[in-house]
Formats: structure tokens, sequence, C-alpha cells
């Protein structure tokens, strides 16, 4: 983990997201709104909000003139949406489309969906802003899409012709009226990115990851005229900050607490920012602590987890030993079946997954090994439905327990088997009984195998009928053929709070015990992304939510593991959800840490070895008290909206806040949605007044 403190190292740096009309060209005005005679119209389906359109000179981004739409949601359950046309032919690939609009600030979603010419309809989604006014709204109509009818091939055929810009409410159920206006619709091209920025770090660091009192340096050079550098904290607060010639500017820097921090580095000509790239950095809190039995104990939780792809190649070795200097040593992997019995009834480790499974046993890391997916040597390389494809996946499964004793003692059977994950187009019964028929062969050859395994069912049901669909699966398999059951309780971009997740969890899971099933839920897929887009969340956004979720989660006394999803970004795409839900970023920068992995480090450093207590939810704040064996206190305390100024009774001792930092010790606490930690006896919220304004620590 560590290189020579001298030795100065190349380091690339995450290229700072764009303005959404900083990306593109306007290619060619479709319309202006500047003529008489409106060439739009809404569509007034059963699945369509009520809209009408008319232009407007009163209110427009430029010129004389827009197109008003006013609306009305009346909060339909399935879908409900607007949608606006015109005549508009986009003629070959390569093309972004997109327009300016003003709104109020609700969240809609803004899609673009076209038809191409063998009438199979693709939806891209477009960038837009829940910010209130005038911005620029676009996306490449080559993005990542939805695709249906026409030839089925799930590529857009050219010429295509739009049919529908489609604003779409912020959530199911929601109703509201009022307008927003369009200008200046256009096909555009993608402005090519400068990357001349070159980025060396002294001392190097795998991760990013440093220790408080380390002074950093950092060299850039850029094709402009000069470079300016800024370090701030997680809350934006300066540290340091800098300029220096383009040709080679140095940037150092202490720091001096513990925390998230990132050095943006500007290159500028003609006094412009013509690029942006950001080194992202933490300091952690002590990775020792002294409040465990038996003095000096490495901190780790058996509560929290993260989900890895080393099973599918896509993670660096190193990677693992950095989990666990963030606290972190379960982590939730696979062996594919159709790998491991290449040749049927023939099993074989493949060297890759014999690599990972060395390297957790050397660091003494706990993996979940997930039994999963298709076989071509079984049922047309389908679901394993048939008795022969049942026993394989049975016998697969107990030869891969036995194969791995010592290093692994967690399996779960199967991933989202009723969702059809990593299935995609294959034959066979993926219902909740078909699941069960799976299940009952496979623990019990499992558990014959290796007695003392950790057998986890379901394989991470999700969804409206996930309590039904467990039941279902019960029925089938019977009530003792898991140790506990998973599932998948994603709800980004909303609040763990806002979408009632404890309320949602402990439904299923007294659906689960009232039908006999046996053990806790675990928690086995949970994140939120940090994509550009319809879904996507800010990072501080998922610092916030994985601290509350790990916290409201662990209350709920239902809920054994949380595995969050995922520890590092699986891509490069930032528009692509699947490459952006990594609490770090991809290795292609070092897996420079977000701000959400040090929050999770802090949580595990601040809970270790304590007994959760209670938690309360009084207004519009929530504390959760963790007991520590020498009998202090450990609050985890927050407001879900409005800040709110608490008073605190009790005897306190020491406060943090979510990156892990000192703060003064004081029984009045400003609290944000970014938890806080309070270190004492006897504590509890005694007042709560809610603030006029957004605090910070």
């Amino acid at each position: 983990m560590r290189a020579a403190d001298g030795q100065w190292q190349p380091i690339e740096c995450v290229p700072a997201d764009r303005t959404t009309e900083t990306m593109f060209d306007v290619v060619r005005t479709c319309d202006d709104f500047e003529t008489e005679g409106l060439k739009w119209n809404t569509w007034l389906g059963g699945q369509n909000a009520r809209s009408d359109v008319q232009r407007d000179t009163a209110e427009h981004y430029r010129g004389t003139g827009s197109l008003r739409v006013d609306y009305e949601f009346v909060g339909q359950r399935d879908f409900e949406y607007i949608q606006l046309n015109s005549d508009i032919e986009i003629p070959k690939p390569g093309y972004g489309f997109g327009f300016w609009m003003k709104h109020d600030g609700t969240p809609f979603t803004v899609r673009l969906r076209c038809v191409d010419v063998s009438g199979e309809t693709h939806q891209v989604d477009l960038l837009a802003s829940a910010k209130p006014g005038w911005q620029f709204v676009a996306g490449l109509v080559d993005g990542h899409t939805t695709a249906w009818s026409g030839d089925g091939n799930k590529r857009q055929d050219y010429p295509c012709r739009p049919v529908g810009i489609c604003i779409d409410r912020p959530r199911v159920g929601f109703q509201g009226k009022g307008s927003l206006w369009i200008d200046d619709v256009a096909l555009l091209s993608p402005r090519k990115e400068s990357h001349t920025l070159h980025v060396e770090v002294q001392p190097p660091r795998y991760g990013n990851l440093y220790a408080v009192g380390d002074e950093i340096a950092l060299t850039v050079r850029g094709q402009g005229q000069h470079i300016r550098w800024t370090v701030a904290d997680f809350w934006n607060r300066q540290l340091a900050a800098g300029q220096g010639p383009a040709k080679g500017a140095e940037a150092r820097f202490h720091l001096d607490k513990a925390g998230y921090f990132a050095c943006t580095l500007e290159l500028l000509d003609d006094d412009r920012v013509i690029e942006t790239e950001v080194f992202h950095l933490a300091a952690l809190l002590d990775l020792w602590s002294e409040d465990l039995l038996g003095g000096k104990t490495s901190v780790r939780s058996d509560f929290a987890g993260v989900c890895s792809h080393f099973g599918q190649r896509a993670y660096p070795l190193p990677s693992m030993e950095l989990m666990l200097h963030y606290g972190i040593d379960q982590f939730r992997d696979e062996i594919h079946w159709r790998v491991y019995e290449a040749q049927k009834a023939h099993y074989a480790m493949p060297d890759y997954a014999a690599a990972y499974l060395q390297r957790a046993a050397e660091l003494k890391m706990r993996p979940l090994i997930i039994f999963d997916y298709n076989n071509p040597r079984y049922d047309g390389d389908g679901f394993p439905n048939s008795p022969e494809a049942i026993a394989g996946f049975a016998a697969y499964s107990a030869d891969l327990a036995r194969q791995t004793q010592g290093t692994v003692t967690m399996f779960e059977v199967w991933n989202e088997w009723i969702g059809g994950c990593g299935m995609s187009g294959r034959p066979g019964d993926h219902g909740p009984e078909a699941y069960g028929r799976l299940l009952k062969p496979t623990y019990e050859a499992v558990k014959k195998a290796v007695p003392n395994a950790m057998v986890v069912g379901i394989g991470g049901e999700y969804g409206p009928h996930c309590a039904e669909n467990i039941v279902g699966s019960l029925g089938t398999a019977g009530t003792d053929a898991m140790d506990a059951w998973s599932i998948h309780p994603y709800r980004y971009p909303r609040g763990p709070e806002e979408s009632d997740l404890i309320g949602e969890v402990t439904r299923i899971a007294n659906r689960v015990s009232e039908a006999g099933g046996r053990g806790k839920a675990w928690i086995t897929e949970i994140g939120w992304p940090t994509h550009r887009g319809p879904g996507g969340s800010d990072e501080a956004a998922q610092a916030r939510y994985c601290v509350r979720t790990h916290v409201l989660l662990k209350s709920t006394g239902v809920v054994e593991k949380i595995f969050w999803y995922d520890f590092k970004d699986d891509g490069l795409n930032r528009f692509y959800n699947e490459h952006n839900f990594g609490l770090v970023h991809h290795q292609h920068f070092n897996c420079a840490p977000k701000p959400g992995i040090v929050a999770l480090s802090v949580l595990i450093r601040m809970t270790a070895a304590a007994e959760f207590e209670t938690l309360d939810h009084t207004g519009n704040t929530w504390s959760a008290v963790y007991r520590k064996s020498d009998g202090r206190q450990v609050m985890v305390a927050w407001a879900d909206d409005e800040a709110a100024s608490v008073t605190l009774s009790g005897q306190v001792e020491a406060t943090f806040d979510m990156m892990g930092s000192s703060q003064p010790v004081s029984t009045s606490i400003e609290l944000t949605g970014d938890p806080v930690y309070v270190v004492g006896k006897e504590l509890k919220i005694q007042t709560n007044t809610r603030s006029s304004e957004k605090g910070q620590p």
C-alpha cells in the first residue's frame, strides 16, 4: 500500500463534470419559436399527463418566444408523463439533442423518445437539473437506451425520428400542476474535451488514502497559461490554495484533520478555465481503537460489508487491502457455475478466483460467495429447472463450499433469481416456486458437505412483490432450507427516510416470519449511484445516505448484515448508473475515495463492538444510540430535511462530524442531513427547534 515517501508518481485525477451546455455545440436549430405557427403538440394517451402547448412571447431564454407547456399530473399509479411531439429527423449516428427549459424546480426526469427505420422505439435519458429557472437539457441520441417494438435489435437504425420529449413525474402518485417553457430546440454535436493536464503526487498512496498530519505535494502541468488549485473539505471549506505557471505548478498542503478532501486543479488560458480535474483523497481516524476489550484491536464490523467484482476480474487485488484499511473485512462476490464446472461433473477453481480467495485468506477477510447463474451443459444454458440441472447446481455448490473451507463460510444461493439478473434472454422458469425447488436441494448438499456453512436463501429478492415472492419460494423449499434470507431494497435517488426503508424491510421480515422463514434478513445489495442523469445522486448525498441507511437498518432488529453495492465504480461512463455505484472511484483513478467510503469508515470506527440500543425520531430529527463495552454511549444524529438546533441532556465527552473530524464539545448542536457523532453517557435529545438556515458542523 505504501510507496517510498520521496517518490514522485504520475496519478490520474478525476475529470470534473462539465455543465451540460459546455458538452455540446449546436449543429442545427430545429425550432427557436421566433415565428408564429406552432409546430408542436402534446400526446394525450392513457399514460399521459394532461397538458397543452402555446407560443409564449412573455417568457423565453433568448429571442422573442418560447414553447409554454401547461400541465397537470393527477397521480396515476402506473405511468404518467408529458409527451411533446414535433417533426424532426436525426439523419445519422453521432448527434446530440437538446433545448433550454425553465421550470419551478420539480425534479422531473426528461427523456427523448425516437423511432428508427425499423419501427423500433428507443428512449434515452437527457441531462436535466432539479434547480428552478432556465437550464440546458441535452443528451446523446446514441446514449444508453431502452428499446421496444420494431425489429428488436436494440440498435438505432438511422434515420431516426423523435416522437416525443417525455417529461416524467418525480415519483409514482405525484400530483401537481404548473407550467414549463422550452426554447431553442437543436441537434448537437459532442464537444471534444481538453486532456492535457499531467499530475504527479508525492508521496503516492494506493487509494489516495493518507493519515492526519501528512503533507501532500502535487506537480501539475498542461497546455495553457497557468494552473489554479484549491483544497477543500467535504463541506467545501477551503484549506489551502495557490497558483503557478502551466508549464509546472506545485500544490503543497497538510492534512491537519480527518476527513475527505478534494484538491481541484484548474488549467486556465486567457483567464478562462479550459480543463478541470480533481485529486480526491482522505485521512482517516486512527485505524485502531482502545475502546474494545483486550486493548488495541483492529476495527472491523460484523454488520457492514461491501459488494465487489473480483469474480468478474474487474477489481484489482490491492483494492481488497484498501477495504481493510477502511475497516471493512466482509465482501460479497461470486464464482460462476459455468466456469467452475467447465466440463460436466468436473470441477476446477479458475485461477483468478483462486488468486482473490488466497488474498482474502492472507488478509483474514470474510467473503460471502454467491452460487450463481447458468451453465451451457444444463437446460439449454438457461435457468436450472430440470431435475438434472438442479442436481448439477447443487453438486457445484457443495463442491465449491468444500474447496473453500477455511476461507469462506458464507454463501448465497443465486442473485436476483426472479428479476433475472445476469440471465437476459435465457430460457426457463424463474418464478418463486421454481427458486424454491432449486434452494432446497442446494441447501441440503452444502450443509452435508460443510455443516457449519452459513447458507443465505432467496438470492436478493426486490420489488413491490418481494414478500409474496419469498413466501412463494418457501412454499416449495420448505422453511428449513436457509439460515438467513436476502433482499435488495434499492430506492435511489430517494432518501431512506422519505422512502420508508425501515417500514418496508420490517413488513417483509414480518411476512417471512409468519410464513415460518428462518433467520434474519441480509441486505446483500443496496446503494445510491452517483451517475449524471435520472436516478443519480451527488457524492455528498451518497455519503449521508450510506450512514443513515446503516443506522436505520440496524435499528430494525431484523437485519443481520448489509453489503453495500458496491465498493468501487465499475466503469468510466458518467451517464451509466452501473458504472457509478462505487464508494471509491474506478482503478483508473487509483481507487480514489468518494466521501461515502470515508463516511462509512467513520461509522464503523465509531460504533465498532458497540451494541445498538435505541432509535428516536422526533419531528425532523433522528438519533440512534449505541453502547460501548465500557458503558459509554455513541449517539448518531441527523435531520432529514431542514436543519434543526437541538439540546442534549447527559454527559457529552466528545463530538465528531460525519467525516471523523473532532468538533467543539457542547450540549447544543446544529443537525443537518449529515450525521454527527456524540460520545458520552445518558445521551438524549432534550429539545428540538428547526433552523431557518442549513447548518454545517
